[in-house]
This record gives structure tokens, C-alpha cells and sequence, in this order.
């Protein structure tokens, strides 16, 4: 089930991150600034907004199994229809907003299997493992699409990510069973979602969580959507090359996902707000090391720094989703997930285009400098949120 999952989450993660890698390629293209370049990364996770908080509540109510599958699915025949029919920039955005709409069950639908498949003691390390999913996803998209489209064109790449989101459909259609443990059996009853998220929002510590939650999925895409274009643009450095770098930082950032969830929960369980806050402080050194670069530096260098900050930056995940899953009603796990990454997807529809104008403005320099920032504070408010060693444990009691 857990290999069921992780190659859901995969595919879908090659047509959702695959947006970015091709990012480049519109931008030319279309004679596009890096700001307006950066909608179809804004698109792609706006899409998630408008659906993700229906999808959860019809998962709570009927079950993740054709939920995921059937969206996955049409998440790669709208891919095939973008390729054939968005050559106009505003129209392949609606058709790449539409693939992010369906996207929007894959992550609360997985962790839903991982909350239905094993105890809470496993949930972490599977968790960890099941979200190595999306940088390997990220990770093939960097290393395919680029050579894809340039040997042949963006459309073809387009179709590549289709054939992905349809196979990872129909493997979950085909293999995933939804029995497990009965305790989390998919409940009948539908989610008061107001009643949910006021009850969330309310509490002191969980939304110091959800606070965290913004910052690092601001530092995740933020990095993510504009990385290729730094190093192509600012430093000089050729597409395929760029996206190779991009691929080694997703590579790491699979690392990071097993490796930082495994680390919290041996060496700190059930303190999963005090990782976060270290990740948040230590993330700030390489991005301020990457505002720093010029097209003069060394190479091994910016290999360096994207390895390091792939991991950070990707990695952070699975204990915040640990985090978030360990509050929620047993009733309400995937519409509790999907009002988190909700939120998380309306800094990811908002930041990377922000940045773009910042940078367009200012320069790479005091648009990563403004990331460091965030990061700084909300570290802090992080630490001082008064909490019990594990501040959230009594929200499951």
C-alpha cells in the first residue's frame, strides 16, 4: 500500500513540478518577464485552493481509492488537451490551472491511506517515505522534460507529464484497497468544515503550526518555481545543465523527507514544532550563501547549494504533515490535511510571482534576503509559542 501510494504521488508530481521545469521554456517562448513567467507556477497551485478542501471532505465520506484515481487521471487528459491546444500563453494558464484543481487529492488522499494503513508510531517514517514521492516526481521532471522540450518541443514535454498523471491514476484504480485499520474507516457522515477550521484556528499552538507551515512552503516554491530561472538567467548557466542541478536538489530533497522525519522522531519524538524550528533558522545560512553567488562562481558551488537547499527546502514536509495529521478528527483526517496544505497552496500560488517582481525591481540579492527574513521570524515566532514539549498532543486526547 505505502508502494501504492509513493507512486501516485510520483506520478502526479512529475505533471505538478514539471510546470516549473518548463517555466524556462514558456518564458522564451512567449517573451515573458520572470514575474509573468511565474503564473504558471502560480496557476498550477492556485489550482489546489478551489478544490482541495471539497476533495477532502469527499474522501473523508467516501474514500481515497476512486477519489485519487479518477482526478489523477483527468489530471493528465487535461495535460494532453493543454499541449494541443494552449499556444496562447492565457489559455495554456486556464488548462494548467484546471491540472492543479485535480492535483488537489493526491496529498490528503495519500496521507489519508497512510493514516488507514499504519499505527501512529509508524505514521512518521511512512509518512516520510510516501512524500519522497514528489522531489523523485520533481526529480525525473528535471532531469526528462528540459531535454524533452528542447530536443523536440514544450507540447511533447506537455505530453510526457499527461502519460504520468494517467498511469499513476490507474495504478491507484487498479491495486489500492481501502480496508486496514478499522478504526479509520472512511466515515459516512459529512465534515462540518466550519466547525473544523474554527476549532484549528482558535488554538495558540497549532496556528504557530499552520504559521510554519506558510514560511517553509514559501522557502519550498519559492525555490522551486524560480531556481531554474536564476541559474539560467542570472548565472549564466545553460538550461540542461540547470536542469540537472534542479533534479540533484529534488534528489536530496528525497533524502530529506525520509532522513529529517526519521531524525525528529528518533532524537526528539513527539517534538516535531522544535525540528521545525531549527529547519526554519538553518535553512536561512545557504540561502543567504545562494544570494551571494555571481556568474564568476565556481560551479561546485551552486551544485553545493541547490543539493543543500533541495533538502531543506523539500524535506520539511512529512513533519508537518505528521504534525497536522496527528491533530486532526479521526473523522476529518483528509479535510483537516486539506485545510493546511490549502493554505500552504495560496502562499505557493502567491510567492513565487511576488519574488519574480521583487527580483525584477531589485535583484536576486534582496529577493533572497527577503526569504531570509521571513524565515527569521517565524522561527521566532515559533519558539515562542508556549507549548508543552509536544504543544499539540493534547488537540488528539
Amino acid at each position: 500500500m505505502l508502494a501504492i501510494a509513493v507512486t501516485a504521488l510520483t506520478s502526479g508530481s512529475i505533471v505538478y513540478s514539471g510546470v516549473s521545469v518548463l517555466l524556462p521554456f514558456w518564458k522564451n517562448t512567449y517573451h515573458l518577464s520572470a514575474a509573468t513567467a511565474a503564473l504558471a507556477a502560480t496557476a498550477i497551485q492556485a489550482g489546489p485552493i478551489a478544490s482541495m478542501l471539497i476533495i477532502g471532505r469527499a474522501i473523508d465520506r467516501y474514500g481515497e481509492r476512486w477519489v485519487v484515481s479518477l482526478t489523477m487521471i483527468a489530471m493528465g487528459v487535461t495535460a494532453f488537451i493543454a499541449a494541443a491546444a494552449g499556444r496562447n500563453y492565457p489559455v495554456l494558464l486556464l488548462f494548467i490551472l484546471v491540472m492543479g484543481a485535480f492535483y488537489g487529492s493526491i496529498l490528503p488522499g495519500g496521507q489519508r491511506a497512510i493514516t488507514r494503513w499504519f499505527e501512529p508510531g509508524l505514521r512518521g517514517m511512512a509518512t516520510g517515505i510516501r512524500q519522497a514521492g514528489l522531489p523523485i516526481g520533481a526529480s525525473i521532471a528535471g532531469a526528462i522534460l528540459p531535454a524533452v522540450a528542447l530536443h523536440h518541443s514544450w507540447t511533447a514535454a506537455m505530453i510526457v507529464q499527461g502519460a504520468a498523471g494517467i498511469l499513476g491514476g490507474v495504478v491507484f484504480a487498479s491495486f489500492y484497497r481501502q480496508t486496514g485499520d478499522a478504526t479509520t474507516s472512511a466515515r459516512k457522515t459529512p465534515v462540518n468544515l466550519r466547525r473544523l477550521i474554527l476549532g484549528l484556528v482558535r488554538d495558540r499552538a497549532v496556528r504557530s503550526l499552520l504559521i510554519a507551515g506558510l514560511a517553509l512552503a514559501a522557502f519550498q516554491y519559492v525555490f522551486s518555481v524560480q531556481i531554474l530561472i536564476f541559474l539560467n538567467d542570472h548565472l549564466r548557466i545553460p538550461i540542461v545543465t540547470a536542469g540537472f542541478m534542479y533534479s540533484v536538489a529534488q534528489a536530496a530533497g528525497i533524502a530529506g523527507r525520509i532522513g529529517l522525519a526519521w531524525i525528529s522522531d528518533r532524537f526528539w519524538p513527539g517534538m516535531r514544532m522544535r525540528s521545525l524550528k531549527w529547519l526554519l533558522a538553518f535553512s536561512t545560512i545557504p540561502i543567504t550563501a545562494l544570494s551571494a553567488l555571481t556568474p564568476g562562481s565556481p560551479r561546485v558551488l551552486a551544485y553545493t547549494l541547490c543539493t543543500l537547499l533541495g533538502l531543506l527546502s523539500v524535506g520539511w514536509y512529512p513533519l508537518y504533515l505528521v504534525q497536522i495529521t496527528d491533530i486532526a478528527p479521526q473523522h476529518a483526517v483528509a479535510s483537516t490535511i486539506s485545510f493546511a496544505i490549502t493554505l500552504n497552496q495560496i502562499i505557493a500560488a502567491t510567492m513565487p510571482p511576488l519574488f519574480g517582481a521583487l527580483v525584477g525591481a531589485t535583484g536576486y540579492t534582496v529577493g533572497w534576503l527577503f526569504l531570509v527574513v521571513i524565515l527569521i521570524l517565524t522561527a521566532t515566532q515559533l519558539h515562542r509559542t508556549q507549548a508543552a514539549p509536544n504543544p499539540i498532543a493534547s488537540q488528539t486526547s
